[in-house]
Order: C-alpha cells, then structure tokens, then sequence
C-alpha cells in the first residue's frame, strides 16, 4: 500500500465562473492563484486556448464536416473560457495591486530605516564635536519643543 502526501481539498467553484479548466483537465479555482505572474501566465494560456478552439471550429466550418455535437461541445468550452476570462483579469489585478502595497510598504520601511540612521549619524557627530553637555542642553530643548516626541521608550542613547 503506498502512501500519498495528502493534497488540499479543491476549492468548490462553477467551471467557466470560478474554475479555470485548462486543455490538458487541470482545474484551478482562480481565488487559488497566488500571484499576479501565475494569473498572467493562465490567462495567455487561456488565450492560446480560446484561439485555438476558434480556430478549430472556423477549420470544420469550412471543411464542412462539423460534427454537430462535437460543434455543440466545442461552442461551449469557447464560451465558458470567454466567460472566466474577465474574473481572470480581475484576480490578477487584485494581486497585483496587493503586490504593489506589499512593496510600497517595504519601501517605506526601507527609506524609514535610512533615515533614523542618518539621524543617528548626526547625533553621535554632534556628541563628539559639541560634548557632553550641550548635547543634554540639546536634548531638553527638544524635549521642550516636541514633548510628544520623548515619552517614555525614547532614551537618549536611542537617538
């Protein structure tokens, strides 16, 4: 008896509206795309798809040799790939714009942390040039100035 790794249960969905169901039978529920690059890699395939199922179906239009089930069969494949395709497109614009939050947020983290180092940069010159004691006379001034700023947490060593 062999032992499978045990796979997540598929997210239930309607093929055509939630269920991608690709060429080769893979189905996969579009809110289980994980990112924007993974959505624009489906939906060329998807296009490759819809114009392949196009193509076929004008090749037997014009051979007239269209089976009608086999026409009927292949319509509905087309339609429901025509259908999904927006909610597709949505999908990856979700992700992408998370994406971009995800880094704008770094970014912003990133351009803060480089920022209290140049600050910290100053106050250790600052210390070594003006000593000891201006530097307390400095810091109560500022203390004066923006109160809100030194609360309890914020030490001088931290600055």
């Amino acid at each position: 008896m062999t032992v499978r790794a045990s796979l997540p249960a598929p997210t239930p969905g309607v093929r055509g509206i939630t269920v991608l169901l690709l060429g080769d039978g893979t189905e996969i529920h579009v809110d289980d795309i994980a990112t924007a690059e993974q959505g624009r890699s489906l939906l060329d395939r998807l296009d490759q798809e819809i114009a392949s199922i196009e193509d076929q179906i004008s090749a037997a239009v014009l051979r007239g040799s269209a089976d009608p089930s086999w026409r009927r069969r292949a319509e509905i494949a087309l339609k429901r790939k025509r259908r999904i395709r927006p909610r597709l497109q949505e999908r990856i614009d979700e992700l992408r714009r998370a994406e971009q939050a995800v880094r704008a947020e770094a970014n912003r983290v990133a351009d803060r942390a480089a920022i209290d180092g140049q600050r910290r940069a100053v106050m250790i010159a600052a210390r070594e040039l003006l000593g000891h004691e201006i530097m307390t006379e400095i810091w109560a001034r500022a203390a004066e100035l923006r109160p809100a700023c030194f609360r309890e947490g914020v030490s001088e060593d931290a600055a």
